[in-house]
This record gives structure tokens, C-alpha cells and sequence, in this order.
């Protein structure tokens, strides 16, 4: 475990060993919490904007619910004939 000491501007180093195995390096982004009393940092991962919809807490939970779904085998499978016919009802 490593302690650091906050600067009189409130700033802290983060020591190398974490640098590297959470792979943040200079210019990165992070995110600062407090969970339960404790201070947490966590690295902002940049997505494209075009790809942003995809991590709505909305589309996240359609995907979870087609997963679990998936996986409890609560599908239905077609073949191109009766998919179409489906489709128009």
C-alpha cells in the first residue's frame, strides 16, 4: 500500500507501480468518487460520439435483458419464409 501527501494546491502524485498496472499515463482523464468514505479514482476510456448511444443506461439495459434472455433460451429462431411472415403481423 502506498500513501502519497496532497500539495498545498490539493494536488497528489500517483505512484508509478499504479500508473502502470492500471496503464494511465500523462493527459489521461480520471473520475473521482467517494464510495463508503473512500476516495476512488477511475480512468475516463474515451468512445466516439457515434458510438456513445450504445453506453445509455437505456441500451444497456435492452442489451442485459437480450442476454439474459439468451442465455435462459427465451428466443425464438426463424428461418427467412417465417421471418418475413412474422414481421407483417
Amino acid at each position: 500500500m502506498k500513501s502519497v501527501t496532497v500539495s498545498s494546491k490539493g494536488q497528489i502524485a500517483i505512484p508509478k507501480e499504479i500508473r502502470d498496472a492500471l496503464s494511465i499515463k500523462g493527459g489521461d482523464r480520471l473520475i473521482f468518487n467517494v464510495e463508503n468514505g473512500k476516495l476512488v479514482l477511475e480512468p475516463v476510456i474515451n468512445i466516439p460520439r457515434s458510438q456513445a448511444w450504445f453506453w445509455t443506461h437505456e441500451m444497456q439495459d435492452k442489451v442485459k435483458k437480450a442476454d439474459k434472455n439468451f442465455k435462459t433460451g427465451n428466443f425464438k429462431t426463424f428461418n427467412i419464409v417465417k421471418f418475413l411472415e412474422e414481421l407483417k403481423d
